[in-house]
C-alpha cells in the first residue's frame, strides 16, 4: 500500500508541474489505464468474475540531450487481489553514437518476439495465447542489460537485435534471483516487406537462451509475423502471428520440450470498428505418464472472438469470449470459457508506435 501511495504521489507530483517541465524540454508523460471485467462461463473456468484494474501504468520519456534520450516507466498490477507497484522499464538510448544504429542501456522488455516488444495495453487482444503465458508469463519478460539494433544496409529492409541481460531471473518475479551460469542472450533477425506506403509485413526470427544458476538450460527459438493493411488512418486487416519451440535441459540431462502458436486476424468494420479472431494451440512434446514412463499424447487449443470500438487513439473498449481446452489421449482434460470486457484508456503523450 506504502508504494502505491508513492505512485500517485509521483503521478499529481509530474502532472501539476508539467507545464513547466514540458516547456522546452522535450519532457513527455503517459499515465496508461487498463481494466478488465472477466465472467467465466463454465465451472471449471479460471475467470475471476470481477473487474480487475489490471495495470495502471505512467511513462516519461524525452531527450537528455542531442545524442540520448531516456525512458522510465513503471506500473500497479493486480495479482490475486493484491496491488503490486514495479519498475518495468528504466533505460538511456541512442541512434546518434552508431550510424544505422539504436544502442539502449538499463531495464527494458527484450526484443524478440512480437508481444513482448510491446507493453501489455498496447496489445491487439485482452489475453495472450497459452505459449507466450507459458513461455514469457502474463505480460512479458523485462530484464537488466544492454540491447543493440543495427539496420543493415541491404535492399531487403532487414534489421537484427542482439541483446545481454542479466538472467538473474526470468519471467515475472518479484525476487532478486540467482546469479546464472549463463546471462540470458537473445537475438532477432527481422525483414520488412512493403506493399505500399501504407501496407506491409514484418518477418521475425528469434532465439533466446539461459542457463540458471542450478545449471539448468533453457533455449527458445520462433517466428513472428506481423502484416498491415491500412486505407488512410483506418487499419482494414491485421495478421498477427508467432510460433514458438523451447527446450530445457536441467542438471540431470533430462530434456523437455514444448511448442505452441497463435494466428490472429482482425478485420476493420468501420472506421472507429473491428472484429477479430485467434486460434491457439500448444503442445508438451515430452510429456510422460508417471507410472509407466510412456509419453502422453496431449494438445491445447484456444479460440477467442472479440471487437473492439475505439473512439480515439487514446480509448478502446473491447468485448471478447474465447474458450480454451486441453485435452490428453483422446479425452478433454479441462476446459475453460469466459467473457472479457477491456477498457484502455490513455493520459497524456503516447509514444509512437512501432509497425
Amino acid at each position: 500500500m506504502h508504494k502505491i501511495k508513492i505512485l500517485f504521489y509521483l503521478i499529481l507530483v509530474s502532472f501539476s508541474y508539467s507545464s513547466y517541465a514540458i516547456l522546452g524540454t522535450g519532457l513527455e508523460i503517459s499515465v496508461a489505464g487498463d481494466l478488465v471485467y472477466e465472467q467465466g462461463i463454465n465451472k471449471d473456468s479460471q475467470a475471476q468474475d470481477k473487474l480487475i484494474t489490471r495495470v495502471g501504468e505512467f511513462m516519461f520519456y524525452a531527450p537528455i540531450d542531442h545524442q540520448f534520450d531516456g525512458v522510465l516507466s513503471a506500473a500497479a498490477h493486480d495479482e490475486n487481489g493484491e496491488t503490486v507497484f514495479e519498475l518495468h522499464e528504466l533505460y538511456i538510448a541512442t541512434s546518434k553514437l552508431i550510424p544505422r544504429s539504436n544502442l539502449k542501456v538499463g531495464q527494458f522488455f527484450l526484443g524478440v518476439g512480437r508481444l513482448n516488444r510491446f507493453h501489455q495495453h498496447d496489445w491487439a487482444f485482452t489475453r495472450a495465447p497459452k505459449v507466450h503465458r507459458t513461455f514469457f508469463a502474463e505480460e512479458g519478460v523485462f530484464d537488466a542489460g544492454v540491447e543493440y539494433n543495427y539496420l543493415i544496409p541491404s535492399s531487403m529492409n532487414m534489421n537484427l537485435t542482439v541483446g545481454v541481460t542479466s538472467g538473474h531471473r526470468y519471467g515475472h518475479s518479484h525476487t532478486a534471483g540467482s546469479k546464472p551460469k549463463s546471462p540470458t542472450h537473445y537475438t532477432r533477425l527481422s525483414s520488412f516487406l512493403p506493399f505500399s506506403t501504407t501496407n506491409g509485413m514484418e518477418f521475425g526470427l528469434n532465439y533466446l537462451g539461459r542457463t540458471d544458476a542450478q545449471d539448468n538450460q533453457m533455449m527458445l527459438a520462433g517466428i513472428d509475423l506481423t502484416g498491415k493493411w491500412k486505407e488512410g488512418k483506418t487499419l482494414n486487416y491485421l495478421l498477427q502471428s508467432e510460433l514458438w519451440y523451447k527446450s530445457e535441459k536441467d542438471i540431470d540431462g533430462d530434456i523437455t520440450e514444448q511448442v505452441g502458436l497463435y494466428v490472429f486476424n482482425d478485420f476493420a468494420t468501420g472506421a472507429q470498428t473491428s472484429v477479430g479472431f485467434r486460434l491457439d494451440a500448444f503442445k508438451d512434446l515430452s510429456k510422460r505418464n508417471s507410472l509407466t514412463g510412456k509419453k502422453i499424447n496431449n494438445i491445447s487449443y484456444g479460440a477467442l472472438l472479440q471487437t473492439t470500438y475505439t473512439s480515439s487513439e487514446f480509448a478502446k473498449i473491447r468485448p471478447t469470449i474465447s474458450h480454451e481446452f486441453d485435452r490428453e489421449e483422446g479425452a478433454t482434460t479441462a476446459k475453460d470459457t469466459r467473457l472479457s470486457l477491456q477498457f484502455i484508456f490513455i493520459l497524456g503523450s503516447h509514444p509512437a508506435h512501432e509497425f
